[in-house]
């Protein structure tokens, strides 16, 4: 008989949750997602005056107005949704609107919300708790007093962010304990010459100052600093952190030809993201207003690799990121990891600086955007964090295609992210034309949503590309009828006109592809090739709009240490369970198991409320009660007993929804194999 144990497989670094004894403060309520289109044009009516009326009443604030970059005629508004006069974290609209009325209505509305809005903790309490939460300093504005919306119901909680001696992180405690609900990390002229990387000759945008020239780039409309913080990885966190900088501080050439090839790549890399943004969309920078652009590189030393701490090693060598709440001018920062020199990761293998691809900068920079606009960052643990990372792909390989040619080798333009990060070339890359080549996933079966938020971020890329070059979803096999390189621009800009205009900070997969269809049909006309192709790819990778529930499994690779009282071989499972329009309370959940043939080996069928609440914990508080449009996540080991090394596995879920019915829902059928 196969035997079980629960274990989390990998996701504690990234979200802690508060247990069912922490949360005094949750409440009822269920959230509705929007997706209302003038192709509904009672649904448009209707809820358009909604949002009027909510607007009058100050239940929606217009957070920003801003006209459209390709149709002069339309309008977008971003409004926010208040309770009680408390922001509701991540209760955000769009709504597009033309001279003849609104256009579309895309966000998610909560409603029905009982809840006291009058914290126990005062903002100083409030800050305290924060900081003792993750062993931080407050940093930033006071905490503030928000409804967090949790998979389970409601919450009274206080967000603010706080400086570790790593990162930025952004913290959400109850208002009523100072118990910890969630948190996640912030870090989602004259013209030179220069050497990059690889060998390659620049032109670098700088400034002169008292003889020598530092990167300082006032040849854009925006200016484009380019800090080094020379190894010193007290220096880099001061700078990080807000620290005022000095002239020594910014990256310098004492007669303007630049030999350092992290700071030319950096520097060129961010200016041409600049000019791409401008060229392709119209946008002036990262918020469309021409914010600054922040970079430091070598924030640690090559030389000290090996005594580098495991979360400094990932952070700052074998990474890059953007923190748009950091920074010596408060504006926004990217920072580039150093790499590893040859055979410390691998044999033979040499990770460059991550200044030295292309497609990462822009990939990092796109964060900028998207911080500025749908503000997805703020939901890693959740599909808005998967699409957060999908859309910086999107962005990060569209940059490269618009000035490099296109091939596999370094310094070309491809689908596959990352792939000049490493010699030999490829080990830390992603492909969005063949995801699963790089161990990602191509379709929403596959999701893991409790997981790396870039895992699931090529279900979105991987429909991107499709409906460029079209082909064949591996999984699905359904066939898409792409648009065609030559006209590779129609579909970047449908992408980022849904990223900058159309999608709220909570956005899903199935938001997303209701976006993106309006955004052709906006732009291109209705039923054209564009808005065919688009639809094509959402329907070959899985991607539907969000009615019914639906549950994925995936397995992942782990040692028998990690599963030591199940019958070997093991395997580690990703179980998600999706709501969909409807809040549920789940009754039971069973896992099958199957051999090699097909015959079924075992069932487990699990009760109610304790054991689902404490298995399915990971991407959300643990509860047997799931709010509509969000997830709950667990982490199994399983054995197929007998010593099998094959067979297959599916995860059934019986539960009752708003209406009183009895609905069970089921993941399709996985493969397990050794």
């Amino acid at each position: 008989m196969p035997t079980r144990l629960f274990v989390v497989v990998g996701c504690a670094a990234i979200a802690v949750m508060a247990s069912l004894t922490e949360r005094t403060a949750r409440a009822q309520g269920r959230p509705i997602m929007l997706a209302v289109t003038r192709a509904t044009a009672d649904d448009m009516r209707a809820w358009d005056g909604q949002v009027d009326q909510m607007i009058r009443s100050r239940e929606l604030r217009v957070r920003e107005t801003q006209t459209d970059g390709f149709l002069p005629d339309r309008q977008h508004q971003r409004l926010e949704q208040y309770y009680h006069g408390v922001r509701i974290a991540g209760g955000d609209l769009t709504r597009q609107l033309a001279n003849d009325g609104a256009v579309s209505i895309f966000g998610t509305m909560h409603a029905a919300i009982d809840l006291s809005v009058t914290p126990r903790l005062s903002t100083e309490g409030a800050r305290s708790a924060i900081n003792s939460a993750v062993g931080g300093q407050a940093f930033g504005a006071d905490p503030e007093l928000v409804v967090l919306p949790l998979s389970d119901g409601y919450h009274l909680a206080y967000f603010g962010k706080a400086a570790t001696n790593l990162e930025i992180v952004n913290v959400f405690i109850d208002a009523d304990s100072g118990g910890l609900l969630r948190q996640y990390s912030d870090f989602l002229s004259e013209v030179g010459a220069g050497t990059g990387t690889y060998g390659d000759n620049k032109k670098v945008s700088t400034t002169a100052v008292a003889g020598s020239f530092i990167a300082d780039d006032k040849l854009r409309p925006t200016e484009i600093t380019t800090f080094d913080a020379k190894g010193n990885f007290a220096r880099a966190q001061a700078l990080i952190t807000g620290q005022t900088p000095s002239i020594a501080d910014i990256a310098s050439s004492a007669s303007n030809r630049w030999n350092d090839g992290v700071v030319v790549d950096a520097h060129v890399y961010a200016g041409l993201y600049y000019d791409y943004l401008f060229k392709r969309f119209g946008r002036h920078g990262l918020d469309n207003r021409d914010l600054r652009i922040d970079l430091l590189t070598h924030p640690v030393r090559l030389a000290d690799i090996a005594t580098a701490p495991p979360n400094v090693l990932g952070l700052y060598y074998i990474n890059a990121f953007y923190s748009p709440g950091a920074g010596p001018n408060g504006q926004g920062l990217m920072v580039f990891g150093e790499g590893a020199p040859r055979g410390f990761l691998a044999p033979n293998l040499e990770v460059k600086p991550f200044s030295a691809a292309f497609d990462v900068v822009a990939h990092e920079l796109t964060h900028g955007v998207t911080g500025n606009s749908a503000r997805l960052n703020g939901f890693p643990l959740s599909e808005a964090g998967a699409l957060n990372e999908g859309f910086s792909d999107i962005f990060g390989v569209s940059t490269a295609f618009f000035y490099q040619p296109v091939g596999s080798a370094p310094l070309q333009a491809s689908y596959v992210l990352g792939k000049d990060l490493t010699v030999p070339s490829g080990a830390l890359s992603r492909s969005i034309s063949n995801p699963a080549s790089t161990g990602d996933p191509d379709h929403y079966t596959r999701r893991i949503i409790a997981g790396d938020p870039h895992y699931n971020s090529t279900i979105l890329s991987h429909a991107f590309y499709l409906a460029i070059e079209g082909g064949t979803n591996r999984t699905s096999g359904l066939a898409v009828q792409g648009v065609g390189p030559g006209n590779r621009e129609q579909i970047e800009k449908v992408f980022f006109r849904a990223l900058t205009a159309l999608l709220p900070s909570n956005a899903t997969f199935a938001l997303t592809r209701a976006a993106t269809i309006q955004a052709a049909r906006d732009l291109y006309g209705v039923g054209g090739a564009v808005e065919r192709a688009i639809t094509q790819a959402w329907d070959a990778v899985g991607v539907q709009p969000r009615t019914a529930p639906t549950a994925a499994i995936v397995p992942v690779p782990i040692t028998p240490a990690q599963c030591p009282v199940v019958s070997q071989p093991s395997w580690g499972l990703y179980l998600t369970m999706s709501a969909g329009a409807s809040d549920l309370v789940v009754n039971q959940w069973q896992l099958d198991s199957f051999d090699a043939a097909g015959a079924k080996v075992n069932t487990d069928s699990f009760p109610p409320v304790g054991a689902f609440a404490s298995s399915f914990n990971l991407c959300g508080p643990g509860s047997s009660r799931v709010l509509a449009q969000t997830d709950a996540c667990g982490a199994p080991c399983i054995g197929l007993g007998a010593g099998r090394t094959s067979g297959s596995v599916q995860v059934t879920f019986t539960a009752t929804d708003d209406a009183n019915r009895t609905v069970t829902f089921s993941s399709p059928r996985v493969t397990l194999s050794r």
